[in-house]
């Protein structure tokens, strides 16, 4: 048994290790977070833009979404909203042409195409028919987002300062509907405080989500990402074929409809899940091998070769998750039945044994550390910056949330985990009726 138990403490180490590794940058953003995001100059002139919402079935909140585009504070003959109508039987066209968005119907029975991805390429295809030049950049948004009135002008700053690709401050339309809305979207703000703003600030490049992307129309009109994590896909091609890193646009704000149970929760994250890890191996060792081919180079950015190593530890985040959830606590199980029926472990070369009261203390303060700690302080800390741009209609449900937000970690990564196992289909989550008012 002491050989067997040798093995299992060292290749346990090992795994601890490369996780750390690859949390180094999550870890270090989680200390930087006093750093300011970049700010852009205003826009001296402004630049067109065309706002893409993909929509699936979506009448319910269609017209809201298509509202708060056309209510933007921006040149009416510098914007344009268009909706991409994939495979509706609803009223989701007839509502969006009401509201004033001109619409592009796409039928696509094929039914491996039945994601966001082909809404994307085949609205696409669509619009390069038009006449070159007619789009200069996109702005991509869901059907059941609501975005800032001054989202453009923001965006338009960004533009005017060289920023080809972005991702804009995703917030929570429905924050305190539920726990577990309040869960997801203070996921998402703590994202954007943390991560994002260190990035930003850095000048490191982020990760394209689809309902907060900008994208000059080139990259755009060109659709390549296909998986079922289109938006993460996008962001590593850019990446590893166009050298292009995505910039942090603070000042824009895009609100989106988080999940409100726990069901909804559960198909969202295991489809991310499975898409993600898919994507690892499809295109995480590229953005790794690029680190390492720029890393001696002296004509690329010190910046550019810390976004591919950034990426692929983000990229990587998923797969070593799944170790997180199996490997890891099923040693600690065993070490603590093992000790606790009064053996003890011999660890060779170390000089050391574990007895059942140090590994417990080693356990509970290892919870505290990895858990408790950072994700009671951070969407603490999120919630009182961004308050007063945060949609908040019930403070208790705020309270409770930051209470039990270790719990939402554990059962993100489970979910993400069991995407790993199953091949979860698209399913439409229960909107919020919740309207952001400007």
């Amino acid at each position: 048994m002491e050989l067997l138990n040798n093995i299992l403490f060292w290749v346990t180490m090992v795994f601890i290790i490369m996780t750390l590794i690859v949390f180094s940058f999550q870890i270090l953003f989680g200390f930087l977070f006093w750093l300011k995001p970049k700010k852009y100059k205003k826009a001296t002139q402004f630049h067109k833009f065309a706002v893409i919402i993909r929509a699936h079935n979506e009448e319910d909140v269609i017209a809201d979404s298509v509202d708060s585009a056309m209510r933007c504070d921006y040149p009416e003959d510098k914007k344009q909203v268009i909706v991409f109508a994939h495979n509706c039987t609803d009223k989701t066209a007839e509502i969006a042409k009401e509201h004033g968005a001109r619409v592009v119907i796409i039928h696509d029975e094929d039914p491996k195409h039945k994601k966001l991805s082909y809404c994307m390429k085949l609205g696409m295809e669509q619009l390069k028919a038009d006449p070159e030049g007619t789009y200069e950049y996109f702005l991509t948004l869901d059907a059941d987002n609501q975005i800032d009135k001054n989202y453009i002008r923001a965006c338009n700053d960004a533009v005017e300062s060289g920023v080809v690709l972005g991702r804009t401050f995703e917030n929570s339309k429905n924050l305190t509907d539920s726990v577990i809305s309040c869960m997801n979207g203070l996921w998402y703000i703590r994202d954007n405080v943390f991560a994002c703003r260190s990035r930003s600030a850095l000048n490191i490049g982020c990760v394209m989500t689809g309902p907060s992307g900008l994208i000059k129309a080139e990259y755009a009109l060109n659709w390549d990402a296909l998986t079922a994590s289109e938006d993460i896909e996008f962001t590593l091609k850019r990446l590893n074929k166009d050298g292009l890193k995505v910039d942090f646009i603070n000042e824009a704000m895009v609100y989106e409809d988080m999940p409100a149970t726990m069901t909804d929760m559960f198909n969202r994250n295991s489809r991310m899940g499975n898409g993600l890890f898919r994507l690892y191996f499809k295109e995480g060792f590229t953005t790794l091998k690029m680190f390492f081919k720029t890393l001696f180079k002296r004509n690329v950015p010190f910046s550019l070769k810390m976004t591919y190593l950034d990426q692929y530890f983000n990229i990587a985040l998923v797969p070593f998750s799944a170790i997180c959830m199996t490997w890891i606590p099923l040693y600690f199980i065993y070490i603590l039945i093992y000790t606790g029926l009064g053996n003890v472990v011999v660890l060779s070369g170390l000089n050391a044994v574990l007895d059942f009261n140090w590994f417990v203390i080693f356990v509970v303060v290892a919870c505290c550390a990895c858990y408790f700690i950072p994700f009671f302080f951070q969407p603490m800390f999120s919630y009182f910056i961004e308050r007063k741009r945060m949609n908040v209609q019930r403070k208790w449900v705020v309270w409770v949330t930051i209470l039990l937000y270790p719990c939402y970690i554990l059962f993100d990564a489970f979910f993400i985990f069991a995407g790993f196992l199953m091949k979860p289909r698209w399913k439409k989550i229960k909107r919020s009726q919740t309207k952001i008012e400007q």
